[in-house]
């Protein structure tokens, strides 16, 4: 029988130019990408071993985590735009396989250790200190909150979940319970969260909509949003698709903000209504002053000045107005042909 070859008791002199081959040199892409995936696999064997393999400075542009069903998949994206993945199972058997282009180049069954202990040691030798987003796409039958529990920072909570095959009210109920559990765990350590889902429950929105985020956008129009969600809100970035908010109660929540009553962190508002705005309504009270479409100002989004500039090519603004705060604070109220409404604080330049 082979004996094994003492790889990691070799002087640190000859064992770094080993290692070196495994890293990403002038090579045909896919076996750059396998030895890639070698050496990160053996960076998880032990301690010593990502000690040695941290050295190499191997770096990525992101990395992703992906809850759906059972397993959490992570995806490691590298500057020359190739994609590692690694599927880390929830269920007993709590099994890890490295894939590159839907070929398998590991696989193993790492035991008694968590499946994230392993993505902290990917995140470890990539010199990565924070996930980009965090997707839940399906929730697992299977408790995965030991697991996610462990996460550390994350840029984005993304939530797409939906449950095609859940045929009754009470199980989407229960269902979305779970989602609520995950997210009360995860959104703790992240920034901001997308949401792309409808919630069956008002009382499951509202407490996202509390929390203590930098950005809170709602993307699905049919999530039910009242002028009491929009009062409750704390979120420096607030973007909502919604068909329930009207003219009266943008009118008065911007009322509040002007007496200093909510959201004192709001920096960026946006309400895509998709109806027509009556000016009369949505300006009543808030003594708005015009201003002129191309008149240059610039805003604070998150620490940051920068000019307004629509998302959308074909959105422009046709109205605009300047309201002002009771600590002498002054925010612009744009309007788009779209029928859109934006808020944005103005800058303070010094």
């Amino acid at each position: 029988m082979a004996t094994a070859f003492p790889l990691l008791r070799l002087p640190y002199l000859v064992l770094m130019p080993v290692l070196e081959q495994m890293k990403f040199l002038d090579r045909s892409v896919k076996t750059c990408m396998i030895s890639a995936s070698i050496t990160i696999g053996l960076s998880l064997l032990s301690k010593r071993a990502r000690i040695f393999v941290k050295l190499l400075k191997m770096n990525c542009k992101h990395i992703d985590l992906i809850l759906t069903g059972n397993r959490i998949v992570m995806e490691v994206f590298f500057d020359n735009s190739e994609e590692l993945r690694v599927l880390m199972y929830t269920d007993k058997c709590q099994r890890i396989n490295f894939i590159y282009r839907d070929m398998m180049s590991i696989s193993w069954f790492p035991g008694s250790p968590l499946p994230i202990d392993y993505a902290f040691s990917i995140m470890d030798v990539m010199h990565c200190k924070s996930i980009d987003k965090f997707i839940i796409v399906k929730i697992s039958e299977h408790d995965c909150l030991p697991i996610i529990a462990k996460l550390p920072k994350i840029d984005e909570v993304v939530v797409e979940h939906d449950w095609p095959d859940v045929i009754s009210y009470e199980e989407y109920f229960q269902t979305e319970k779970q989602l609520l559990r995950v997210l009360r765990t995860v959104l703790p350590v992240s920034s901001a969260v997308f949401i792309t889902y409808q919630f069956q429950n008002s009382n499951h929105l509202q407490e996202i909509l509390k929390g203590n985020l930098d950005a809170v956008i709602l993307k699905h129009s049919d999530n039910y949003i009242t002028l009491n969600d929009l009062s409750i809100t704390n979120a420096k970035i607030l973007e909502i698709h919604t068909g329930k908010l009207d003219e009266r109660d943008l009118n008065h929540y911007f009322k509040l903000w002007m007496k200093k009553i909510c959201n004192d962190r709001l920096e960026y508002l946006e309400v895509r209504t998709y109806g027509k705005i009556s000016m009369d309504l949505l300006l009543d009270g808030l003594n708005a002053v015009p201003v002129r479409i191309d008149t240059k100002k610039t805003f604070r989004v998150l620490g940051n000045v920068k000019r307004f500039v629509p998302e959308d090519l074909f959105e422009k603004m046709t109205r605009e107005f300047d309201i002002t705060r009771v600590d002498k604070r002054t925010a612009t109220i744009k309007i788009s042909n779209y029928g859109n409404i934006f808020f944005l604080r103005l800058a303070r330049i010094y």
